[in-house]
């Protein structure tokens, strides 16, 4: 952020210095408007315009991105949340088969021993 701002700050000052050294004057015409401006002036006002209206126009392509970015989250949400299901679904078959297992362990001694006894 300091960054952008010195660089705000250093073409702030180089534009005043064109200013300073530019003072001749030109007419400025378009549609009705005509007005006279010091030539420097008059190219500060036209970059600044120029560097306002790229910022305004950036602004959508940062929205553009954003709701793509949004997009991507998302389905990664999403994709996750099917992952933990499933996760989930195989660690119950799990539990439910080696408690199936266990139980059936405990029952084959008990079976063996009747067999034996007859």
């Amino acid at each position: 952020m300091k960054s952008y701002i010195l660089a705000i700050v250093l073409t702030m000052f180089l534009s005043a210095l064109f200013a300073f050294q530019n003072i001749n004057d030109v007419t400025v015409r378009f549609l009705i408007f005509e007005k006279v401006f010091p030539q420097g002036v008059w190219e500060v006002v036209l970059f600044s315009t120029g560097a306002a209206i790229m910022w305004f126009f950036s602004l959508f392509s940062v929205f553009e991105v954003r709701s793509k970015l949004k997009k991507e989250i998302k389905a990664r949400d999403e994709k996750i949340e099917a992952l933990e299901k499933e996760k989930k679904a195989i660690i119950d078959t799990l539990a439910h088969n080696s408690q199936t297992a266990a139980s059936e362990t405990v029952q084959e001694p008990e079976s063996r021993e009747s067999e034996l006894s007859e």
